[in-house]
């Protein structure tokens, strides 16, 4: 049961060592990803609906 307790111990040692962002980074970072993920997101949308409306012309004929 010492190897729990040393684990733990290590857990709390290493989370000390944690650089963590700040209020501004983190905010900053957040706002990042939501854009990168609405624009990847809507290419991938408006790749589909090409792709949809190219093999809809070719299903026709």
């Amino acid at each position: 049961m010492t190897w729990i307790r040393e684990y733990l111990q290590n857990v709390v040692a290493e989370m000390e060592k944690v650089n963590w962002p700040s209020r501004d980074e983190l905010i900053s970072s957040t706002l990042i990803t939501i854009v990168a993920t609405l624009m990847i997101s809507g290419f991938i949308f408006l790749a589909d609906q090409v792709i949809q409306r190219t093999l809809e012309i070719l299903y026709r004929v």
